[in-house]
Formats: structure tokens, sequence, C-alpha cells
């Protein structure tokens, strides 16, 4: 008997929907809450590539999937897509009891998180990916910081949640507590490291002692329940 319920090709395009460009193994994860091969997402992605319902493109020894609407023109970010999909990953199994709110929705707020998801207790959680190109920018992480000041209230009005920004940036680990402690950026702002975020067991995000917050750089949970 298999270890999963059979997995239909619509599921896969429904989970493409919140995806950025993903991996095969975001896809599994995201199935059967495990990086371990899949046959069935190995057989299903290809088949739904040759319908056209995806696009696919390979990269070294990596074939990346994405939705045509979401990927048109946007090759040049596929690092930045595949750090969104990898923390919606993660986080969503984390605690699937949830919803999430695609990028789309946070149109017109000033500042568009990649995603968001809101919790049964009322939060809600936004996601922000910076590569280490766009960490250096100078300014742009505290530009970043800045527009949520002004548009958060507005953003939990909507949504009807209490909002929280989670910003995963993909440079040293030590270089995101030195930014934070540096600038010390005030409210519901925490930070962590791609590579520590990455490391932590699938399913483990939100309670890891990870995230980065205040002047001294304190370390903590996104949910201590």
């Amino acid at each position: 008997m298999s270890r999963h319920p059979l997995i239909k090709q619509r599921d896969y395009l429904t989970t493409a929907s919140v995806f950025h460009w993903a991996t095969k193994e975001h896809y599994t994860a995201w199935f059967t809450g495990s990086f371990e091969r899949h046959k069935r997402t190995e057989v299903v992605l290809p088949q739904v590539v040759k319908r056209g319902k995806l696009k696919s493109v390979t990269i070294g020894n990596r074939i990346l999937y994405c939705i045509p609407r979401k990927c048109k023109g946007r090759t040049l970010y596929i690092e930045h897509g595949l750090g969104c999909t990898e923390g919606l990953v993660r986080i969503w199994r984390s605690d699937m009891n949830s919803m999430i709110i695609p990028e789309r929705f946070f149109q017109g707020f000033g500042n568009v998180p990649e995603w968001g998801i809101k919790y049964q207790n009322g939060k809600l959680l936004l996601y922000e990916f910076c590569t280490k190109g766009n960490f250096e920018k100078p300014g742009l992480v505290k530009g970043k910081i800045n527009r949520y000041r002004d548009s958060l209230l507005a953003i939990g009005d909507k949504f009807e949640g209490e909002g929280i920004v989670l910003l995963v940036a993909d440079v040293p680990r030590q270089a995101v507590k030195n930014y934070v402690e540096k600038s010390i950026p005030e409210g519901p702002f925490l930070f962590t490291d791609y590579q520590t975020f990455k490391s932590i067991p699938i399913g483990e995000n939100l309670k890891a002692p990870i995230y980065i917050w205040g002047e001294n750089g304190q370390e903590y949970p996104l949910r201590n329940d």
C-alpha cells in the first residue's frame, strides 16, 4: 500500500499556482513532508510539462518548474523564486492548518511580500526573501522595513490578522546579525539566514529558535505553542 494517497495532476497545478520557481523536491516535500525521492512526483511533473501546463528549465543538474504566467520573462530571477518556494514549503509544512495568501493579493500596499500565511490564532506571517545581491544593496532592506511600517496595519485590516514580517537572506548568518544589531528595526520584523533556515528539519521551522530580533540580536522561534 502507498504511504500517500494518489496525488492527481490537478493537485500539482494547484500547488504550482502558489509556488514561484520550484524543484521536484519542493513538490515532494509539499505533498509528503519529506525531501526523499517520490516516484509519483517524478512521473507527474514531466507529464504536466508536456501538456504545457508547467514550464521547465534545466540548470546544471537541476530541473526547475514554474507555471507559464509566473515565469514569463523572469528566468533571471530563478534563485529568488526558489528561495520564495523553499520558504513557503517549510513554513506551511510547520502548520498546515493555515491559509496561504499568494503575492498577487498584496498589490497596492507599497510592499508586496512573496506570500503570506494566516493562522488560526490570528497571526499573519509575511515572507520576504533576499538574495545576497539585494541584501547588500544600500538601503534596500531598510526601505522594505519602512514601507511595511506604513502598510502593515492596512494589510492586517484587509486580512483580519496581526502582521509579522520574516526576512530570510541568502548571506552568512553573521551578516544578518550585524544588520539587525546595527539598524535595530523595531516592530514585528524577524530575520534569519537562508542556510540556517534550510538546515531545520521539515515541519519544524516555526518552532526553531533561529529568528533574530532586537538590538542584542537575540534568537527566537516564530511561535512558542
